[in-house]
């Protein structure tokens, strides 16, 4: 993989790690959507099918799960953004699994405690230095089972943002329990992470948007392409005539 593609790789997984807070925080906040309604078009919505629509069911009981009932006294938590809801499961989902098979590949076999014995060399010089290899091989075992860059599979670890950062380490070829990766391998991360960066720009409207709207122009009846993201003011143009609307004033190139 060229030096290009793996500091993109780079910028995503940062990304996914920096904004996982942000996601956080914007659980509970009013949603903005996009593209946003400018009053030039409407964007259609896709009909759900069955499987859809209970996974839209599914999402609806798990979140009145997390939100206290109505019914309790005193404070109750206001209500979660799905969107971001979304997001996050899919993301942390996807990137648990993309570590997990990772470290499945690339981590080296952690070092176990030497075995009980069920008898000692009679040769004291050997034994003690029979006694010696296994203090030496237990504290080196123990050792390895503290190392933090090591990819566990259980634990409180187990989220997102660390997940990103330990496929980051391999990514930049840091030290640690592991061979080096390859070029396939490089390739796998670089995808997931390139789109779940994408997610959370979009779910937080940090990153740059463009979208094709289902309306077309009202001068000229061609497509219409909507710009924006990132706290910008959204702009559609017309790729036909290149008139272009910001909000709901009309200006012609």
């Amino acid at each position: 993989m060229t030096t290009t593609a793996t500091h993109t790789t780079e910028r995503h997984l940062f990304t996914i790690a920096h904004h996982w807070r942000d996601l956080r925080k914007h659980l509970t906040t009013r949603s903005t959507t996009w593209p946003p309604t400018m009053g030039i078009a409407t964007i259609s919505n896709r009909d759900q099918d069955e499987e859809q629509a209970e996974a839209a069911t599914w999402r609806a009981e798990a979140l009145r799960a997390l939100e206290r009932s109505p019914d309790q006294p005193g404070w109750t938590a206001a209500p979660l953004r799905l969107d971001v809801l979304d997001t996050m499961v899919t993301v942390e989902a996807g990137l648990l699994e993309l570590a997990d098979q990772t470290a499945a590949a690339v981590q080296h076999a952690p070092i176990t405690p030497a075995p009980p014995r069920r008898s000692w060399p009679d040769d004291p010089r050997a034994r003690r230095t029979a006694e010696a290899d296994d203090r030496r091989r237990n504290q080196l075992a123990l050792r390895e089972a503290k190392n933090p860059r090591r990819w566990r599979y259980t634990g409180e670890q187990r989220t997102a943002p660390l997940a990103a950062l330990w496929l980051l380490a391999c990514t930049q070829g840091v030290r640690g329990p592991w061979r080096p990766l390859t070029d396939t391998e490089r390739h796998r991360i670089d995808t997931v992470a390139r789109t779940s960066a994408a997610l959370i720009e979009r779910a937080l409207d940090v990153g740059d948007g463009r979208v094709r709207l289902a309306a077309l122009c009202p001068v000229c009846a061609g497509c219409l392409d909507m710009q924006g993201g990132a706290g910008a003011v959204p702009v559609v143009r017309c790729e036909s005539c290149g008139r272009t609307w910001s909000g709901s004033a009309e200006q012609g190139l």
